[in-house]
């Protein structure tokens, strides 16, 4: 006689089915969280894609300690065995706020648009490239990296002292006499703090610059910056420097009524240079005028 074998009931298929479906839903998920971990792995950080960028262009790192903080720069050696001029180039607040009203933990930006504004420069002249207080820096050279040096204090008196001792220590290693400031967003109000206290600079150039810190609060609806100095505050000592001024009337984050106070305040109004269709963090690079000046004093 022929053995006889019950089918399974169908509640012991249900449980297979169930069973089965897990298991599957459990392998999806190992395999999503596998290439997500493969992503992350291989996505760079913001230094080492800024690395890679700035080394097609010539560019190499540079690190300069100061009193305060471990500043971090690029550099590109000049044409001339004895170059006259260094031009620098200051980066913006970076990510200073993760939302409106949370500072971020780390400022490096995720757009340097300073180091992009850096890289096209077709002179034949040294060129640095200098981050902000805590921008790329890390380990032991995230000394004093207090969130209130990218936010109330971001241009404050030990911020710009810091990048002033940077750049003497530049201008040094490259035996140049003369320095040629140009600076991005918040870089801008920094250069022309700069430029107002050094002897050596023969040009300052600014890219949708906080030229005045109390009419962009105003303008923005956020907390005073009450640790930083205002940049229109020394706009009368550079009246005679020459000077540009870029700003977009498409730019939200910087309109150009910030750097017209300034020029106006400086008695050049004719510096501030307006156009149209750039934002805030846009290829500034393509707009801004690399021969306006030469470097001739």
């Amino acid at each position: 006689m022929a053995n006889l074998v019950s089918p399974p009931s169908e509640g012991s298929k249900e449980r297979t089915i169930k069973s089965g479906s897990k298991r599957a839903g459990m392998c999806l998920l190992f395999q999503l969280a596998a290439i997500l971990c493969f992503l992350s792995a291989c996505a760079p950080s913001p230094r080492q894609a800024a690395q890679a960028l700035a080394q097609q262009h010539g560019f190499t790192e540079r690190l300069f300690p100061t009193q305060t903080f471990t500043l971090y720069g690029m550099y590109r050696p000049g044409l001339s065995p004895h170059p006259e001029t260094l031009r620098v180039y200051i980066e913006g607040d970076g990510h200073a706020w993760e939302s409106r009203t949370r500072p971020s933990a780390n400022p490096t930006p995720r757009n340097p648009v300073a180091l992009r504004l850096a890289m096209a420069d077709p002179g034949s002249d040294p060129v640095l490239y200098l981050a902000r207080p805590c921008q790329y820096v890390q380990g032991e050279n995230r000394r004093q990296c207090s969130k209130r040096y990218w936010t109330s204090a971001r241009l404050g008196p030990e911020v710009i002292n810091s990048l002033d001792a940077a750049i003497t220590q530049a201008k040094a290693a490259c035996g140049t006499e003369r320095v040629i400031l140009v600076g991005f967003s918040g870089g801008g109000g920094v250069a022309a703090l700069l430029a107002a206290m050094r002897q050596d600079v023969v040009f300052l150039g600014t890219i949708a610059g906080n030229l005045d810190t109390d009419a962009w609060v105003d303008l923005q609806g956020v907390s005073q910056l009450t640790e930083s100095l205002n940049p229109k505050a020394v706009a009368p000592s550079l009246q005679h420097l020459p000077q540009r001024h870029l700003s977009s009337n498409t730019d939200a984050v910087m309109p150009p009524e910030i750097s017209a106070t300034f020029c106006r305040a400086a008695r050049q109004p004719e510096s501030c240079v307006v156009i149209s269709g750039v934002p805030h963090g846009g290829p500034w690079q393509e707009y801004w005028d690399y021969d306006y000046f030469s470097g001739n004093p």
